[in-house]
């Protein structure tokens, strides 16, 4: 199967809470989820080319295979933030925003991250252009600087690129062996995604996302391990 391989440097602190999170506990995801790369990419495409060229974008990739090689180290500090949100009773108090306390974590990633796009030659030679207008991953503020031309590598089969695990990949798909790392919960485009339900402007009937449906929650094992830990800083290394 041919690849396609981007190699991207962390360039700012990233944070990603998983979907199920409140908006005032959040923990952050240690990687952009398969959901952020494949919007990453449609923006790039319509930014690119244009509206217009959004649906086919889309099924191009839809269709796409993704594999991870995360970078070495993930440093993740804890913090809490003074917020605003939206009062529940906004009339009877006279105000629209309340502030509250909210508890945030952000990630410094050290060294490449690595994205491995699988698919017909046709889709790989579209997203090459789209790879390089790519900045941040996930919330805008989580800044990634591509680092090189992203490069074409043919293997025989299903076969990954070495050192690229497949992502997602649910836990137990293989009954041989469980592997070890950290337990993370992303998401992903379902198989009933379409581009009306992908485009933000879009509020007419049929744009709703619906969970188990347009968009998957899979739990996923990062080859992560714990090598220190204090108050409100946690290291981890690659497996």
């Amino acid at each position: 199967m041919p690849w396609l391989i981007a190699r991207y440097q962390p360039s700012s602190l990233f944070s990603l809470k998983q979907g199920d999170a409140t908006s005032t506990g959040a923990k952050s995801l240690l990687l952009p989820t398969p959901f952020a790369v494949r919007m990453a990419l449609l923006d790039a495409a319509i930014r690119t080319a244009g509206v217009a060229e959004g649906p086919r974008a889309f099924e191009t990739i839809k269709a796409l295979r993704l594999a991870v090689r995360p970078p070495a180290y993930a440093a993740v500090s804890s913090t809490f933030l003074k917020v605003l949100k939206p009062e529940r009773e906004a009339e009877a108090r006279g105000r629209a925003m309340t502030r509250t306390i909210a508890f945030r974590e952000y990630v410094h990633l050290a060294g490449e991250l690595a994205i491995a796009f699988g698919g017909p030659e046709d889709g790989l030679a579209a997203i090459r252009p789209w790879l390089m207008q790519i900045s941040y991953f996930g919330k805008r503020g989580g800044f990634y600087q591509l680092l090189a031309l992203p490069e074409y590598l043919d293997l025989p089969s299903d076969r990954l690129p070495e050192g690229f695990l497949p992502f997602p990949e649910r836990i137990g798909a293989s009954r041989d062996s469980f592997p070890l790392g950290v337990l993370q919960r992303v998401d992903e485009w379902g198989a009933q995604m379409t581009f009306n339900q992908a485009n933000i402007y879009n509020r007419g009937k049929g744009s709703e996302i619906k969970l188990d449906k347009e968009r998957l929650r899979l739990n996923v094992i990062l080859p992560y391990q714990l090598v220190r830990a204090g108050r409100g800083v946690a290291l981890y290394a690659r497996l």
